[in-house]
């Protein structure tokens, strides 16, 4: 009930935002930076990455309807001569009927052309690839492939408004704006995606719309929807998640007690914990089942556990 309640008030501000910016014209602009690294192509990650979505849609603001999806690589393999990594999909239960949840392109194959700075899909059963994501555009390009002037997800010609840089881990990642809203752009960033989601229609409009909530690598936060408070619930373990091969991934992480003081217990043995505030700010990271946060104030935590099962991720609740 908790991740259900969550997921439609973060969705329904999604969408009352992207509805003002639209009508009202309400503009947040994201003004271009120059970085040292921002030449430096960064890669796809080859494997342990999790992208957690958010999609919700509404008739006339009455009724709301919301899902977390989520995609994760989980192995590779060789089409034609050409390596791809594997990208399979878990999704929760649909929360509200009346109205259909936006899907996104669902499990498939990713293969990051280095060299050219192109990032390409493939469906099973698909005879060639489609070009998902083009890095080399420049202010002022016309959007192109899976998701240019195709009537799949925009109508008209789509270019390139600015460029600028993200920090994405350590490094600045190249970040290229289809629109001139920072919060919900939308964008592609380097080494992670469209800022709403992995394989999501670019686009959006007044009525239904999908972000991109979270991006993990290695059980390592890396990005986080730039406005409103973060929601790690799509990179963890799903309500009712199913796999694209039909079966559980993550591993089911709890703790206890929770609430507490500060003191926490995790339920499975942990290769690694880390701990984030709600802001999404990495406080610290550790071995062990047992989480002290006795010296934190009061409020809502994030823990990230990384066991021989999977990447799961729990709320930890600090009351006094």
């Amino acid at each position: 009930m908790e991740n259900t309640t969550h997921l439609r008030y973060s969705l329904h501000s999604f969408l009352r935002l992207c509805r003002y910016s639209l009508l009202y014209g309400a503009v947040l602009f994201l003004a271009p930076q120059t970085k040292a690294q921002f030449n430096v192509y960064h890669p796809f990650p080859d494997s342990n990455a999790v992208w957690g979505m958010s999609a919700g849609c509404n008739i006339d603001w009455g009724c709301f309807s919301s899902q977390y999806i989520q995609n994760f690589l989980d192995g590779d393999t060789v089409i034609d001569g050409l390596n791809y990594r594997i990208v399979h999909e878990a999704t929760s239960a649909v929360s509200g009927s009346c109205c259909g949840v936006e899907s996104d392109l669902g499990a498939g194959y990713l293969r990051d052309d280095t060299i050219a700075h192109k990032v390409y899909w493939r469906i099973p059963g698909m005879d060639s690839d489609s070009l998902l994501y083009d890095f080399t555009l420049e202010v002022g390009d016309t959007l192109r492939g899976l998701y240019g002037n195709t009537g799949l997800c925009a109508e008209g010609v789509v270019t390139v408004h600015s460029i600028d840089s993200i920090m994405v881990g350590p490094s600045f990642h190249r970040k290229i704006n289809f629109y001139w809203d920072a919060c919900f752009g939308p964008s592609i960033i380097e080494g992670i995606g469209s800022t709403t989601g992995l394989t999501f229609c670019t686009f959006m409009n007044k009525s239904f719309g999908t972000v991109l909530t979270c991006f993990m690598v290695d059980g390592e936060l890396l990005y986080t929807a730039p406005c409103g408070a973060p929601d790690l619930t799509a990179c963890g373990e799903l309500p009712l998640g199913i796999a694209a091969n039909g079966q559980s991934r993550k591993p089911d992480i709890a703790a206890s007690p929770n609430p507490s003081t500060g003191i926490f217990t995790i339920s499975q043995e942990a290769e690694q914990v880390s701990v984030y505030t709600a802001q999404g700010r990495l406080l610290f990271r550790q071995h062990g089942k047992d989480v002290d946060l006795s010296a934190y104030p009061p409020g809502l935590y994030h823990a990230v556990v990384r066991t021989a099962q999977g990447v799961g991720h729990v709320r930890l609740m600090v009351q006094r």
